[in-house]
């Protein structure tokens, strides 16, 4: 069945998208600096543990953004109430951007934007009106370095290689590209080199699907990991891209 003849997506389904994507990113493994099943059983990181059932929790405050339509206040309480469902280390990882993102994003489709580009476009200018989150807000770089993520995930996915290692190549053209002002804030400029070269040095090896890409992978989680180096903000649009690759597959959006 073509998709113009399939049910546009409500606000429950896209509540349900980006819950799945919120999911989806906390489940990825390996992710270089960033929390991931291998940290389920270690004491000393928590995050993981702490996030495994955010992501349904999450669904109501989605749902509310979509609903919110014109009504700038409803959407800014729904905003907060997602990122106050977090656990307070994941704001450490990018999680507390992440879920801010979602709900500007469920909002823009549910307002009408009929692709990812325009659903950035709108979501950025939701986050004016919305007002001050506490933390970083997405610019316009963050737009085109998800586009490019976004075309990375997808062209990996037409080469037949498997869902995680196009999503890996997705956060690795991130890591590449993005400015991380949290790496800098916190370990300085030589770590956002690192972090930038190292993922940069990856995807110039084919990615993390070839045995060189693979190797170069594992150094670069190596790297982040003994120098606690935590690209989150690259985390978090990922987390973006994921939701933008989901709903651009099906049918335009309504709040209903």
């Amino acid at each position: 069945m073509s998709s113009q003849h399939l049910p546009r997506i409500d606000a429950d389904g896209l509540a349900d998208l980006a819950v799945a994507a919120f999911t989806r990113e906390v489940f990825l493994t390996p992710k270089p600096g960033l929390p991931d099943t291998r940290t389920a059983q270690t004491p000393a990181n928590s995050v993981f543990s702490s996030l495994v059932d955010v992501g349904a929790r999450l669904h109501g405050p989605l749902r509310a953004a979509a609903h919110a339509g014109p009504d700038t206040g409803g959407l800014a309480a729904a905003c907060r109430a997602a990122q106050e469902l977090l656990p307070a280390t994941a704001s450490l990882h990018g999680f507390d951007l992440a879920a801010r993102a979602l709900c500007l994003l469920t909002a823009a489709w549910a307002q009408g934007a009929t692709g990812p580009r325009d659903a950035c476009t709108r979501a950025l200018a939701l986050d004016e009106r919305v007002g001050p989150s506490g933390g970083r807000r997405a610019g316009p770089h963050d737009l085109t370095t998800t586009e490019a993520a976004l075309s990375a995930v997808r062209e990996a996915r037409a080469r037949g290689l498997a869902e995680e290692t196009a999503q890996l190549d997705a956060l690795l053209t991130l890591m590449a590209a993005m400015d991380d002002e949290r790496v800098v804030r916190d370990k300085g400029p030589l770590a956002l080199r690192i972090v930038q070269e190292d993922a940069a040095a990856v995807l110039a090896a084919g990615g993390a699907g070839m045995p060189e890409g693979r190797r170069r992978l594992a150094e670069l989680d190596e790297q982040l990991t003994r120098y606690a180096i935590c690209p989150a903000t690259s985390g978090a649009l990922h987390t973006v891209v994921l939701f933008l690759d989901s709903v651009d597959s099906r049918p335009l959006a309504v709040a209903a």
